[in-house]
């Protein structure tokens, strides 16, 4: 079992996270407007896409990261993934430039992903991971940190966004 921490408390995850090279999946959220939406993992304009999930009460990096984002040159589509619909973290999606803001109200990422939490008092809630999934709907990179204040490591996701935009073959290893 996978387990982070947060202010001194040990966490764990669930047992089923994926790995990258493998397919990614599609999942069914709630976006900010309560509507049901079906994120991708890949695109008719081939563009990669990014899957952020934050714990509801941790989630100020996202501005941090909508900057970073917001400055790629090629075509990704960005999600913050939160683990249920909250209107106070859906109201911040009119701040934000690249990154649209889902919920994960059918449990389908935690559940694909492996990214909940199952122990401890942040049971239930989604840990801080980036997913980077490829053109082709692959897998390509994972950034789940260990340590929920921690922030994400934005240079190395720079470094793997180019080298998943450079190495696009057209075909998945899994598809």
């Amino acid at each position: 079992m996978s387990h982070v921490s947060y202010k001194d408390e040990k966490l764990s995850l669930s047992d089923e996270l994926v790995d990258v090279g493998y397919m990614a999946e599609n999942i069914e959220v709630v976006d900010t407007a309560k509507n049901n939406l079906i994120v991708k993992r890949s695109h008719l304009d081939h563009a990669m896409t990014i899957l952020i999930s934050f714990p509801k009460s941790i989630f100020d990096e996202i501005y941090r990261l909508d900057e970073f984002l917001s400055m790629i040159q090629v075509e990704v589509h960005c999600y913050a993934i939160f683990g249920e619909y909250c209107d106070e973290i859906a109201r911040i999606e009119k701040d934000l430039k690249k990154i649209k803001i889902v919920f994960d109200d059918f449990k389908e990422f935690k559940e694909l992903y492996g990214t909940e939490i199952v122990t401890g008092s942040m049971a239930g809630d989604l840990c801080k991971s980036i997913f980077l999934i490829s053109k082709d709907g692959a897998i390509f990179y994972i950034d789940i940190l260990d340590d929920l204040e921690k922030r994400f490591d934005l240079e190395r996701l720079q470094i793997e966004l180019n080298k998943a935009y450079l190495t696009y073959t057209g075909a998945g290893c899994h598809g």
